[in-house]
C-alpha cells in the first residue's frame, strides 16, 4: 500500500466517520475501522482486537501478510490488551527495543513498528492496531487522524449503548 497524503487521509477519515455514525452494531463499527484505518495511517497492516474477559481476540485484519485473526491472547501479555487496560494509545517505534512486546508473537510477522488505540469510552471494549514493516516514529498527523477515528467509534458505541438501554425499558 502506497503512502497516503494528509489530504487523502483526511478525506478517508471523513468518510469513515460518516460510516461509523450509521453503524448499528459493534461488529459493524469494528469492520469500518478495519476497512479504513490502514489507508488513513498508510500502514502495512491493521488489526481489530476485541476484549473478551481476561483475553483479547483478533477479530479482523487488513495487512500485507497474515497476522493473528482468530487467535486469543491473555489481555495482560498482549500490547493491544495493554492499550485496552491502560485506556491510552501505545506507540512502539521499534518492537525490538520495547519490553512490552512479546517478541515470540511478532518475529514471524512483518511487524517492526506499531501504534495501538483503545476503543470504547470508560472501559474500552476493543483496540485498533496499526502496523508498519519498518521501525519508525509514527507521524503526529497519523496519530491525530487515527485518534479521531477511534473517538468517532467511541461516540457510536455510546450511541448504541443508549439505544440498547431505551429498548430494554
Amino acid at each position: 500500500m502506497g503512502k497516503t497524503t494528509f489530504f487523502q487521509s483526511w478525506h478517508l477519515l471523513t468518510k469513515a466517520t460518516q460510516e461509523v455514525e450509521t453503524c448499528t452494531t459493534l461488529a459493524d463499527i469494528l469492520e469500518v475501522l478495519r476497512d479504513r484505518a490502514r489507508a488513513i495511517a498508510s500502514a502495512d497492516g491493521v488489526a481489530v482486537v476485541r476484549r473478551e474477559g481476561d483475553e483479547v481476540v483478533y477479530v479482523g485484519e487488513d495487512a500485507i501478510a497474515p497476522l493473528w485473526t482468530g487467535r486469543r491472547f491473555a489481555i495482560r501479555t498482549c500490547v493491544s490488551g495493554l492499550a485496552i487496560l491502560h485506556r491510552t494509545p501505545i506507540l512502539i517505534p521499534d518492537i525490538m527495543a520495547d519490553d512490552r512486546v512479546p517478541l515470540n508473537a511478532y518475529l514471524s510477522t512483518f511487524v517492526r513498528s506499531m501504534a495501538l488505540f483503545p476503543i470504547g469510552a470508560g472501559r474500552p471494549v476493543a483496540a485498533l492496531g496499526c502496523y508498519w514493516a519498518e521501525p519508525q516514529l509514527v507521524a503526529d498527523d497519523v496519530l491525530y487522524l487515527i485518534n479521531s477515528l477511534t473517538r468517532s467509534a467511541n461516540a457510536s458505541l455510546e450511541r448504541l449503548a443508549i439505544l440498547e438501554e431505551r429498548e430494554a425499558l
